[in-house]
């Protein structure tokens, strides 16, 4: 994977927290992804993860093979999404990850989350059209839905599948949405309100509200986004990537 020369991420966000204060955390900060608590080498890399040192935490995800692969494709996310300011750098980067979990994952539940995750943003970054007409948007729903079928308390699929509803509506409407690929903006709803409920972390909410202006629009939708922006910037981060999340919220509020 082409990971060199990046910028890990701006020192206004890096973290210091260590070992015992990520294993202290680790509930909280996984909350809404349910991932395993890691051990030996795993430990380390995550915590270069967490301390927003996305560059290092990839490469040092590379090194450990299958079990960092979730590592490596959430230091891609969280890069391209907030510090990569290259579109056809960003696009690369996550096609590359999403390859590399459909290499890896086998039936590793919390990388074919972070595969969907990587494989969304990609669809999102190169059009939801041009996905859809790559068949990306069945795959990210089949991979969802196997995840939910084992964990029904993964806040994180939870919300992806909002976005997958809402993206495909927005982008071919209600109608053929609903008869090509299953979209329903009331699906959408109940997912929404579910990863909420277990989990309303800064993303959680973001992508809310993002979903909300989708299925909605702006004209009908802006003050219920607003609102999951607001609550968004109220919430008190744990890591490098929730302060960019928090951060991101409050820059949305200032528009």
């Amino acid at each position: 994977m082409k990971i060199d020369n990046w910028q890990s991420t701006e020192d206004a966000f890096i973290q210091s927290m260590n070992s015992d204060d990520l294993l202290a955390r680790w509930a909280d900060l996984h909350a809404a992804d349910l991932a395993a608590v890691p051990t030996d080498d795993l430990v380390a890399t995550w915590l270069l993860f967490h301390n927003g040192h996305f560059e290092e935490a990839a490469k040092a995800g590379l090194a450990l093979g299958a079990e960092g692969t979730p590592v490596v494709i959430r230091s891609v996310v969280a890069y391209t999404d907030y510090i990569c300011e290259d579109e056809d750098e960003c696009v690369d980067l996550l096609e590359q990850a999403y390859s590399l979990g459909e290499t890896h994952c086998g039936d590793n539940e919390e990388c074919l989350f972070t595969t969907a995750l990587a494989m969304g943003r990609y669809s999102q970054s190169i059009s939801i059209t041009k996905a859809l007409s790559k068949g990306l948007g069945g795959k990210v729903k089949k991979l969802l839905t196997t995840i939910l079928e084992d964990k029904p308390n993964h806040a994180e699929a939870h919300l992806a599948m909002a976005m997958y509803h809402a993206e495909i509506i927005d982008k071919v409407g209600a109608t053929l949405g609903g008869l090509t690929y299953g979209a329903n903006a009331k699906t959408a709803q109940k997912h929404i309100e579910k990863a909420l409920e277990l989990a309303p972390n800064a993303i959680n909410l973001i992508e809310a509200g993002n979903a909300i202006l989708l299925l909605k629009g702006e004209s009908k939708g802006m003050n219920e986004a607003t609102d999951y922006y607001q609550q968004a910037a109220r919430v008190e981060p744990l890591d490098a990537l929730q302060s960019m999340d928090v951060d991101f919220a409050q820059s949305q509020l200032e528009e």
